[in-house]
């Protein structure tokens, strides 16, 4: 009995769990972040990184995002380290080019394949690994992984176009392997169906209002400027971390300066370091506000008119593509009063932006993967309802329609975007540079909320992350 009253609550509580969604999940880590309840979750996304399945890397990034936010520096790193090593094995070979599970993966959707980290999951990886390595002192690990989120950010662009062309060569296997084994066909070439698609001025415009992507242009790597994919926050955070080592940082703050020209912050920084001057007392003050946008699913179906004689074979023709879903800002307006000066903070990364560059970039390929495999699995409802009006035996006819009805069936059940993303990611990050007050306090002023920060003697980086309005403010500092 006693037993019974251990195990039945606990095989509910698994049962329930497994009945969990990946964007149950995201959503519940979404509305604990927000409030500032950044310990809920790390239970359940721990736990999850600790399945090995395709969703591994995802699950050890939101952990570590909320053990960082928790302020648990060692279990942080060390679940960030655990991603990193997911990253490493990813950079050898694309996801796509290693295949889903079960033959045919690409053929039902994108979540067959791991969740492979994109470009700004490394970069805010070592950032936020270095930030936690210089409040706990340990400055020559903060230089290590300042310097490879460097180097993740030189490699953007050549891992996205090896993404993009193992992914393309996957579907292109899939598809032919998918329409022999059904015996299907679509009239006509199926590469010049997709384009038919693609180049529908009503299905461009569909697709422009839902997911402000234009298939047209959106995500062209061949067009993207630097100021598109460059990470200026860790640019900056590296600069001013050398420069306060006294070694490197001219290089680092002039590119921030070149793609912040606005910025009287970073412009102050550059010019200073130009005439060669050494900070003394000086606090700077970085802020990552909001969380950037998820991703939501969206259903819709292909445009049968732009495919002539099909329409009467085919049951189902759906689709699902992601789009992105902004989200508020931790606050509107941001201050610091320091020595009886109150300082506004100027804007330094628009991290949405970012997201939004690595979407597009994303969306260019999976538009097209979506209109293949909705085009190939019509094919096989065609052939079979081709193949069934011109027999003549009624069984046969039943035989073929009934699978007519279960191709159907899997295309329906196997359609879904892929909604998988490191949402703890900021959505705005500010900075302000202040002369330390002499009595050493000073105040962040978050939309009439005042955080107060006691800076010790020297010269001190002060990173405060504010997720969401009723969120209350995570504060870490290096003095050097």
């Amino acid at each position: 009995m006693r037993g019974g009253k251990i195990v039945w609550p606990a095989l509910a509580l698994a049962c329930a769990a497994g009945c969990r969604t990946t964007k149950d999940v995201l959503n519940d880590y979404e509305v604990a972040l927000s409030t500032g309840d950044y310990a809920r979750p790390v239970q359940e996304t721990s736990e999850l990184a600790a399945e090995k399945d395709g969703s591994r890397l995802l699950w050890q990034l939101l952990a570590g995002g909320a053990l960082y936010m928790s302020d648990e520096r060692d279990r942080a790193v060390a679940m960030f380290d655990a991603a990193e090593d997911a990253m490493q094995a990813n950079d050898a070979t694309s996801v796509f080019a290693r295949g889903g599970e079960g033959a045919l993966a690409m053929m039902t959707n994108d979540r067959a394949f791991d969740y492979d980290g994109g470009g700004q999951d490394r970069i805010f990886t070592c950032l936020y690994k270095a930030i936690d390595y210089m409040a706990s002192g340990r400055r020559d690990a903060a230089r290590t992984e300042l310097n490879r989120a460097g180097q993740h950010q030189e490699n953007w662009l050549w891992e996205r176009r090896k993404d993009i062309d193992a992914a393309a060569r996957k579907m292109e296997a899939d598809a032919n392997a998918y329409a022999k084994k059904q015996q299907s066909s679509v009239q006509g070439d199926r590469s010049q169906q997709v384009s038919t698609v693609l180049g529908d001025a009503s299905f461009q415009a569909q697709i422009r209002e839902k997911c402000a992507f234009d298939p047209a242009t959106s995500g062209n790597l061949d067009v993207l400027a630097p100021k598109d994919y460059t990470n200026v926050y860790v640019e900056h955070v590296t600069g001013i971390f050398r420069w306060l080592s006294g070694d490197g940082a001219r290089n680092h703050l002039k590119d921030v300066a070149a793609l912040c020209p606005a910025n009287a912050v970073v412009a102050r920084d550059f010019a200073d370091v130009e005439r060669g001057g050494r900070p003394a007392n000086q606090v700077w003050i970085y802020v990552e506000d909001g969380l950037c946008p998820c991703r939501e699913e969206w259903r819709l179906d292909l445009p049968l008119g732009l495919l002539p004689f099909v329409g009467r074979y085919v049951i189902y023709a759906g689709m699902a593509l992601p789009y992105l879903r902004e989200r508020a800002h931790g606050a509107i307006n941001w201050s610091v009063a320091a020595g009886g000066q109150n300082v506004p903070m100027a804007p330094l990364a628009d991290v949405d932006a970012l997201v939004k560059t690595e979407y597009d970039v994303y969306m260019r390929g999976a538009l097209t993967r979506e209109i293949t495999r909705t085009i190939v699995k019509i094919g096989a409802q065609v052939a079979l309802g081709v193949t069934a009006e011109n027999v003549s035996d009624r069984n046969t006819y039943l035989a073929l329609k009934a699978s007519q009805f279960g191709v159907a069936a899997w295309a329906s059940t196997t359609t879904a975007a892929d909604l998988r993303s490191w949402t703890a990611l900021p959505k705005t990050v500010k900075v302000a540079r202040v002369d330390r007050p002499s009595g050493g306090r000073l105040e962040v002023v978050a939309d009439g909320q005042r955080i107060q920060i006691d800076v010790p003697p020297g010269n001190t980086m002060v990173f405060l992350r504010k997720p969401g309005p009723s969120a209350y403010p995570v504060v870490k500092m290096a003095t050097f």
